[in-house]
């Protein structure tokens, strides 16, 4: 799928698109997705964690000479800058639009336990008053760090190279108010559980630059967020 999807990247056609894969576990023993999510939570307090009851990134190292060095090899790489660019420069243009100022200061480095990410905070006023937190969220979803950019052009691809049903692959949740607050994130890594079989998603940017073996790369590590929470992955805490 990678390799598909640099062919058209390179060709000029695209400037990003996000490919995904599914990982299938069957457990043993039947699964509490409410104490998964509490395992999330004390695994990542710093992330927004969601429970449903419907049943540019860099890995880290728990060496902190390796981790620091994986954290500025994440800033000095050109194609996860790029990456990135795309992402804030598609926000740029579909908040512009609405708001009569928008400020967009230069990326800085956010950490799981088990990944570097580049982020961006942007800071807009907006142009209507009618404007609500929920509006602006749906005029943003998807963003490029879940299809690709052009939105039809990547989706199309999407449909063409994927193996399988996206599911849960990623979406947005949060909350809002009658008075139009509200904060609303872009789910990424998600899992999908009954009670002995669990389905976990992760996706990577491809960019022109992309190597399939480094984005397969990529995905594992995102993987491991859930995988840690399930248990099959040791936490840094409990490594060391």
């Amino acid at each position: 799928m990678v390799s598909s999807a640099v062919s058209q990247l390179k060709a000029g056609e695209l400037s990003k698109v996000v490919l995904s894969r599914l990982l299938h576990i069957t457990s043993s023993q039947p699964q509490n997705a409410l104490l998964l999510w509490q395992q999330l939570n004390r695994q990542n307090p710093a992330s927004y964690n969601f429970h449903l009851p419907l049943a540019g990134s860099a890995r880290r190292a728990d060496d902190s000479a390796v981790d620091a060095k994986l954290k500025q090899a994440l800033v000095a790489s050109s194609k996860d800058q790029h990456e990135h660019r795309i992402v804030i420069e598609a926000i740029r243009r579909r908040l512009g639009e609405r708001c009569l100022q928008l400020t967009i200061p230069d990326p800085e480095l956010l950490s799981t336990p088990t990944l570097w990410h580049l982020a961006t905070q942007i800071h807009g006023r907006v142009q209507n008053p009618q404007e609500n937190a929920l509006s602006l969220a749906c005029r943003l979803h998807p963003t490029p760090a879940l299809c690709g950019t052009p939105y039809q052009r990547t989706h199309e691809l999407i449909g063409q190279l994927k193996p399988f049903k996206r599911g849960w692959f990623g979406g947005i949740v949060g909350w809002g108010d009658d008075e139009g607050n509200g904060e609303w994130v872009v789910t990424i890594r998600c899992d999908y559980i009954q009670p002995q079989q669990i389905t976990l998603f992760a996706g990577a940017g491809i960019v022109a630059d992309s190597q399939p073996e480094s984005e397969w790369h990529e995905t594992s590590v995102k993987l491991g967020t859930m995988l840690r929470a399930l248990g099959f992955m040791q936490t840094q805490e409990n490594a060391s």
